[in-house]
């Protein structure tokens, strides 16, 4: 018989004789459970009267609904001892249904914390009242009304996950400075400060009853030096000024918990951009790693390597990885702002910041040390997390928690541990510049970032390859100067300095070296008053070499992380190794950035649209200069990208005109449904989308003009889609800290500049077959319906396919494409060519020109076009796509080229974007010899069919 079984046989004696009423199950459970608890075996023996009336309710074997625990009206004469009765009650009772398993550890933990929450409020409420019938109301100076006081939980009662014997960390605030309106001269502060010291007084003053809750007011503003309370206006002035960094992981967790809820959630929310940055926060690491370094020096100073919670591989690891998370990826997605750390869990694999398995893992091993923890502090109602060391302690841990001895008990909880502190680690160093082997010899190279002109440095600069050892010093020494000279923060200065030596050594491994430290040079000095992001790149050894890599091989990409820094979170492997360019996928990437922003709220949407193009385009340079995309599916990803953005700037701009003006009526006051059109022409409309290229557009409508906006500021449908389509150009065109996301180029529209900048489907198709110009019809060849309403594409693509199937004399066709041909040639300055792309976006290369030059992209963009509107009356099928790969395909099958002509045109075509796209991206083409000969052959083709008279019926 072992010592627990010699002492539940005394217990069951005891315990039979205080509770007769007790029997069957619940009277073994009972006794096993007092055999665990001293506590409970305590309070059976100090009050078998209300642990009697417990089990005579029911309360034992039936769980609680989610709410508050009611608590009967209580006075201020019997406050503090009804209070203690209150909770040893509900303790007992949390501590047989926890031990026993009749509650998981969601409901100990919920349980806990709804005993908290309404203790605390009905505490608050006897305190307020009684002062202010002793004082006087609190009036608020500036709004005249009477004022209250709110408390906030952080920490585990502020995620409801409070455990059985655990201090409480609050907070307190109250709404505005002012006056009671009593006989006595008292401020609202000295009135509140009063209610704060009364409240913890009762809740933490041990009597003969006990306690009630530890409260702990340290991580208040200014803690232990600050007030006790803070009105509203002075709080946030505190979190506006002084907010530390250690204060946001704490307020991750805090909740409006007792008194005026209402104000405490508004305050909160305040916070939220404090505690959630808007971008993706890598810094946090940095001071989560520096407190749990102060953590571990305090655990092997004090021999805690056994608690449970502090401990290697213990609770405290586990929060700080979910709330790593939480703080970097929480001001971007919001669904990490929950404050249950094992709702955060799901929400991280949902999200796919976490592998199932890994979260899994972390999540049996919290339950099992959260349970081990209750067991512990059950026994003796302390606040501890220290493993025992006496046998019977011991024991009663191992059998509560499942087990035949303490050896099998500590068995599991190691591997549980074993398993969290490798995560811990790999999480909190994986991926680290200064942790990795792969970065060569980082003492020399903090030697040459610290002391470039040393001669030590210039040796080791030319050892490790570099052919101009002096000139790369001189541009450190300059750039390390600067930052010492200019007004980066000691913090950021650090930073740089643990991140140059790496830097340094994956610089050196690039030809050209001295062209890309120049670039990341730049790049660094755009980051270094937002130490963030040299967070990010500390704690990212994978997105620092890309972004090095990167920009040796294409100023492009510097500069346009030097523009927008927040690209660099773009090219860790978690983003780009995910080689998937869906239009589903992107749409949903969208869909997360805008879904927590205020519609009405036009910045804030303008500014996540440039971070989702910005982001997405990034994607795909990086893909396609690493050659890991062809320059076809590349287009397909920017053309995209490109009609995600418009098709959300419609209905931005929809939202914006109908709430202003009412949504459009035709001539009986009926609403008709979006009733507009975004068709776009040249590069967009032949899904050939490249970097910086303009967007040609036109926009379309098909309301009644004879009716008008069914709002209270009714106005002309006319002038409706003249202003939607302004405010669309406005959206996509205007310059904001995110630049710029399109060139919108609408001369393309009917009658050019001089037309509206919106007309009417009737207007465009009249125009088309009637006073359209030849170039205008070769235009149409490639455009394509891409935002609006989609019913409606329907009618724009009939009008397509009438327009290019008209009759034709091929004489004067053929004339009018060469003619337009020769003075787009005589006039490659002008600002637009007449086919509808900007002649910006044509590449020299050794003196031919990739677009506008003989045999050149144009030259074969003319011969498609040529032939569809010479052909199409006869073989209307020429007519169903707008991307010259297809057409060529169908002219092909057609007969109307050979097969080799057609195959050469598109090898030819394919040959040239891909030149135009890296040299966009500012690569160096190796060799001009295979696009020479496309030239001469393209030529050929072109002298055999556009040569006048030579085909000509």
């Amino acid at each position: 018989m072992t010592e627990l079984d010699q002492l539940r046989s005394g217990l069951a004696d005891e315990i039979g004789g205080a509770l007769p009423a007790v029997s069957g199950a619940l009277f073994e459970d009972l006794v096993r459970v007092a055999s665990y608890s001293e506590y409970v075996a305590r309070n059976i023996q100090r009050a078998p009267a209300v642990i009697g009336e417990l089990f005579a309710s029911g309360d034992m074997d039936r769980a609680y609904d989610d709410g508050p625990i009611d608590v009967p009206p209580l006075t201020l004469e019997d406050l503090d001892r009804r209070l203690r009765e209150i909770r040893m009650r509900e303790m007992v009772r949390i501590i047989f249904r926890d031990l026993t398993r009749r509650a998981d550890l969601e409901e100990t933990t919920r349980d806990l914390s709804n005993l908290a929450d309404a203790l605390i409020d009905a505490a608050l409420n006897v305190h307020y009242e009684h002062h202010c019938r002793r004082f006087g109301t609190p009036i608020g100076a500036d709004s005249g009304e009477p004022q209250s006081m709110t408390v906030l939980a952080l920490g585990k009662l502020g995620a409801r996950e409070l455990n059985l014997s655990s201090d409480i960390d609050l907070v307190f605030l109250f709404g505005e400075a002012g006056d009671v309106d009593g006989e006595r001269d008292l401020s609202n502060s000295e009135f509140f400060v009063r209610t704060a010291r009364a409240l913890i007084a009762s809740l933490d003053q041990v009597t003969e009853d006990g306690f009630v809750f530890r409260v702990d007011m340290r991580l208040r503003p200014y803690g232990d030096s600050g007030a006790l309370i803070l009105n509203r206006a002075a709080m946030e002035k505190y979190f506006i000024e002084q907010g530390r960094e250690w204060e946001r992981y704490a307020f991750i967790k805090a909740r409006a918990c007792a008194g005026d809820i209402a104000q405490g959630e508004a305050f909160l929310s305040w916070l939220v951009p404090f505690v959630y940055r808007r971008h993706l926060d890598f810094g946090a690491i940095d001071s989560l790693r520096e407190m749990k370094r102060l953590i571990n020096y305090e655990v092997d100073v004090k021999g805690l390597a056994d608690d449970l919670k502090l401990g290697h591989g213990g609770i405290r690891e586990v929060e700080f990885v979910v709330q790593a998370y939480q703080l970097i990826y929480g001001g971007t997605e919001p669904r990490l702002r929950d404050r249950a750390l094992l709702t955060i869990l799901g929400q991280l694999v949902e999200l796919e910041h976490m592998p199932s398995a890994q979260a899994d893992a972390l999540e049996e091993a919290y339950r099992f040390l959260r349970n081990s923890e209750h067991v512990v502090q059950a026994e003796a109602d302390r606040q501890t997390q220290q493993l025992p060391t006496d046998d019977v302690s011991k024991l009663r841990l191992a059998e509560a928690m499942g087990f035949p001895e303490y050896e099998a008990y500590r068995e599991a909880l190691d591997d549980h541990r074993h398993v969290v502190r490798e995560y811990f680690s790999e999480f909190m160093s994986a991926n680290r510049v200064e942790q990795v082997d792969e970065i060569d010899d980082q003492r020399q190279w903090k030697q040459v970032w610290e002391s470039p002109m040393a001669d030590a440095s210039l040796a080791w600069l030319e050892s490790a390859g570099f052919s101009s050892a002096d000139e790369i010093a001189r541009h450190l020494a300059q750039f390390g100067n600067e930052l010492a000279d200019g007004d980066v923060q000691q913090l950021g200065q650090e930073r740089i300095g643990r991140l140059m030596p790496a830097l340094l050594s994956l610089v050196a491994r690039e030809d050209p070296a001295i062209e890309t430290l120049d670039r990341m040079l730049r790049v660094i000095d755009s980051i270094a008053r937002r130490s963030t992001y040299v967070s990010f790149l500390l704690e990212n050894l994978d997105a620092l070499k890309r972004a090095v890599h990167l920009c040796a091989i294409s100023p492009w990409v510097a500069e346009r992380l030097e523009s927008l820094p927040i690209l660099l979170y773009d090219l860790s492997d978690r983003v780009t190794e995910e080689l998937v360019f869906e239009r589903h996928r992107l749409t949903e990437e969208m869909r997360q950035l805008i879904q927590n922003l205020d519609a009405s709220d036009l910045e804030a949407q303008m500014d996540s649209l440039r971070q989702f193009k910005n982001s997405a385009v990034l994607k795909v340079a990086v893909f396609e200069l690493l050659d890991l995309l062809p320059i076809m599916k590349a287009s397909d990803a920017l053309t995209d990208i490109a009609e995600i953005v418009i098709n959300r700037a419609f209905e931005l701009a929809w939202a914006y005109l109908t709430e202003r003006h009412g949504i459009p009526c035709d001539s009986d006051g009926k609403e008709v449904d979006r009733p507009m059109a975004v068709v776009a022409y040249g590069k967009l409309g032949g899904i050939e989308l490249g970097y910086g290229s303009d967007l040609d557009l036109v926009f379309l409508h098909d309301a009644d003009v004879r009716g008008r906006t069914g709002g209270e500021r009714s106005i002309e449908n006319n002038a409706f889609f003249i202003r939607l389509g302004q405010r669309m150009v406005h959206i996509l065109s205007s310059m904001t800290r995110f630049g710029v996301l399109y060139e919108i180029d609408l001369r393309l529209r009917p009658q050019g500049n001089s037309g509206p900048i919106v007309c009417s489907f009737e207007a465009f198709e009249r125009y088309q077959l009637e006073s359209a110009w030849t170039w205008e019809h070769q235009a149409l060849v490639r455009a394509r319906f891409v935002a609006g309403n989609p019913a409606l594409k329907p009618r724009f693509e009939e009008i397509r396919r009438k327009v290019l199937r008209l009759p034709r004399d091929r004489r004067q066709l053929l004339e009018d494409v060469v003619s337009m041909r020769e003075k787009m040639r005589q006039h490659l300055d002008t600002p637009v060519s007449q086919a509808g792309d900007s002649v910006s976006d044509g590449v020299m290369m050794s003196g031919f020109d990739l677009k506008q030059g003989a045999g050149a992209i144009v030259d074969i963009e003319f011969m498609v076009q040529y032939a569809v509107l010479a052909e199409s009356h006869a073989q209307p099928e020429l007519t169903q796509w707008t991307d010259k790969m297809r057409i060529l395909s169908d002219l092909r099958d057609a007969g109307l080229f050979t097969e080799d002509e057609a195959s050469l045109l598109q090898r030819a075509y394919i040959a040239y974007r891909t030149a135009v796209h890296y040299r966009s991206l500012g690569g160096a083409l190796e060799s001009f010899e295979e696009l020479n000969r496309f030239r001469a052959d393209v030529v050929e083709v072109w002298n055999r069919y556009m040569t006048l008279p030579v085909g000509v019926e």
